[in-house]
């Protein structure tokens, strides 16, 4: 077993979300918090499934036989849906499935999010600093943390250094994820029965949301 990093300390793990957001009530609300799930579940989906109408499909274009007296149904193309080898009736087009939701509703549910993983927040100083791109060493490293629930989020911030060496550690790891800060969402939040962010990612996270939700920058995504 290697010795701890100087920068993971296992006693680190806190009691009280440090979000600056006084003027907000940070009391999970569960159907924003269900709509931002969707939200970011269903802006995933490509939405590329296509099917050929009748139209669309390659020949058909004469009459099979004529209208009357053959004994037979009638049938104007042998690409009827009804025919194997026709067209599809009612089928998947490309579309979007994107849901808009306002950016301040989007925020706050983040916000809501993290204060609901209060009690299974570790907040360290930085990432451990590995030597070597190796699942093992990254393991050790985070041992002193001691996380008993998974699977786990790692919270990182861009100005963290090595972040880029520790994502290729643990991209072998089902039950561990890292992200950043910019891009963290509720679903990721609350699929993760530990969260684990750094300092750095945490002050990050107070800048955004705090500026956002005051109504301070509205081109904040």
């Amino acid at each position: 077993m290697s010795k701890t990093p100087q920068h993971i300390d296992a006693k680190t793990k806190s009691s009280k979300l440090n979000l600056v957001l006084p003027d907000f009530d940070l009391k999970p609300n569960k159907h924003l918090l269900h709509l931002s799930y969707l939200r970011q579940l269903s802006n995933k989906r490509s939405g590329t499934a296509s099917t050929k109408t009748r139209s669309e499909v390659r020949g058909g274009g004469a009459k099979p036989w004529k209208q009357k007296g053959t004994g037979r149904a009638r049938v104007g193309s042998i690409r009827s849906p009804l025919w194997v080898g026709g067209g599809v009736a009612h089928g998947p087009k490309p579309r979007s499935f994107d849901i808009k939701l306002p950016q301040k509703e989007r925020n706050l549910a983040i916000a809501q999010a993290f204060a609901a993983k209060q009690e299974d927040l570790i907040k360290i100083k930085e990432l451990p600093e590995l030597k070597a791109c190796k699942t093992k060493e990254f393991l050790a490293s985070i041992k002193p943390l001691n996380i008993k629930k998974l699977p786990a989020l790692f919270v990182y911030s861009q100005s963290d250094s090595n972040f880029k060496l520790v994502i290729k550690a643990s991209r072998n790891l089902k039950d561990i994820e890292l992200k950043d800060s910019r891009y963290i969402g509720v679903h990721d939040l609350l699929k993760s029965n530990t969260v684990v962010i750094t300092e750095k990612a945490l002050g990050d996270l107070n800048s955004r949301l705090s500026r956002i939700l005051s109504g301070g920058d509205k081109n904040e995504s």
